[in-house]
């Protein structure tokens, strides 16, 4: 009995693989509209760190965190564009 119900179950697994995404189109595009506001304010707050710093004369400091600012920016650009292509 055991058996049959292991099998039941692996059956159900198989199927539900196959089968299509079941999240809703509207919560992914929910959940990327929020993880990239989420990534621009990340982008933000570097920006201003970096602004600190070199306003600081903080050279070396404030030039790894500009660079890693613009990295930042230049991804979530990049995921905003991907977004859009069909």
């Amino acid at each position: 009995m055991a058996d049959y119900q292991w099998r039941e179950k692996m059956r159900e697994v198989e199927r539900s693989t196959k089968e299509e995404s079941q999240v809703p189109e509207r919560a992914k595009t929910l959940g990327f509209g929020c993880f990239t506001i989420g990534m621009l304010l990340v982008v933000l707050l570097f920006a201003f760190i970096s602004f600190g710093l070199l306003s600081q004369s903080y050279w070396i400091a404030g030039g790894f965190s500009l660079i890693f600012t613009l990295g930042l920016a230049f991804i979530s650009i990049q995921l905003m564009r991907a977004d859009k292509l069909p």
